[in-house]
């Protein structure tokens, strides 16, 4: 049988059917899921950042003592069989507070990234669509961001705003919202222009003139035509944004200028153990472990995600 012979396709394709054998056609978000599920660390760090994060969402389940409880018999103790973490200076079981902070450190991360990619993708969006004026003036604006001193302006802006909380209006603006805002002003740029440039390839392309042939607005073309061929690189980017996000909190908070007390936080546990010195070194290990495993999880997460969003990618059956 030969390939080019339609006969022949047309005989074994009858065969098939006959035999009971159903022919299915697979998506590409099939592909794609195959393709991530076949990458093992991709897979294993998934599964960490799901327990970590249900640790998080429950720490009020999970942690064995409230994190502002002190232990007058145990301060300043390394681990023990009580205190598997130790405690602080203050007889805290510090277990329960890199719990609480592990808490609120992703809740500003995924609130960064869920916001910059937001924003991002609606800048570049309109920037690589439109093109033009359009994009001159959403460019040039990026492009100012992006000239900006990345650290001088978060120092700057967390000493300024994100000390406390602010009331706008009937709406109390809580200190980790306002520490995500600030993250998310500057986290944005790298995916707008990502968006742009994906944009600017394919609004020439056949099937968008069709939908403009077809009297389809530009927003139902953005939508629904053009902003599905950017998952891709929209989700991989979030999930290096999340990690990033965490990095650059927990510095903050290391520094004094993120998280401020009662609100618990990696990079403030980290700084709380600090003054003790290598006397205390569970105090900076363990918050900092726990920093280190969630970075690397999603770093191999956006990892596997980008290699099974490639269109290039193939599957041997």
């Amino acid at each position: 049988m030969f390939p080019n012979d339609p006969e022949g396709a047309a005989s074994e394709l009858t065969l098939t059917y006959e035999s009971g054998v159903e022919l299915t056609a697979r998506s590409q978000w099939a592909y794609a899921r195959m393709r991530f599920f076949r990458h093992r660390l991709a897979v294993f760090s998934m599964i960490v950042l799901i327990l970590v994060s249900l640790v998080a969402i429950f720490a009020n389940r999970v942690a064995p003592h409230g994190f502002n409880d002190q232990d007058y018999l145990n301060i300043a103790k390394g681990p023990t069989w009580d205190h598997p973490f130790g405690t602080d200076l203050l007889g805290r079981d510090y277990l329960s507070r890199v719990i609480f902070g592990l808490r609120t450190s992703l809740w500003v991360a995924f609130f960064v990234a869920v916001l910059s990619t937001a924003i991002g993708t609606v800048i570049g969006a309109f920037a690589g669509y439109y093109g033009g004026t359009v994009d001159n003036l959403l460019m040039r604006f990026t492009d100012l961001i992006l000239t900006l001193p990345g650290l001088a302006v978060l120092l700057t802006a967390a000493a300024f705003l994100g000390q406390e909380a602010h009331k706008v209006g009937p709406i109390t603006i809580s200190q980790p919202v306002v520490i995500g805002l600030i993250l998310a002003f500057l986290f944005w740029t790298g995916l707008a222009r990502i968006v742009r440039g994906v944009f600017l390839s394919l609004r020439e392309k056949e099937f968008v003139e069709a939908a403009k042939a077809s009297g389809a607005t530009d927003i139902r073309i953005m939508l629904r035509h053009i902003l599905p061929n950017c998952i891709g690189p929209i989700v991989v980017t979030m999930t290096l944004i999340i990690a990033t996000a965490i990095l650059v909190e927990a510095a903050l908070s290391f520094l004094g200028f993120g998280i401020q007390p009662p609100n618990p936080a990696l990079g403030s546990l980290i700084n709380d153990g600090n003054v003790g010195g290598l006397g205390y070194w569970w105090l900076v290990t363990f918050p900092g472990l726990v920093i280190v495993v969630v970075a690397l999880a999603v770093n191999f997460i956006g990892d596997g995600l980008r290699d099974a969003l490639d269109p290039t990618q193939r599957i041997r059956a």
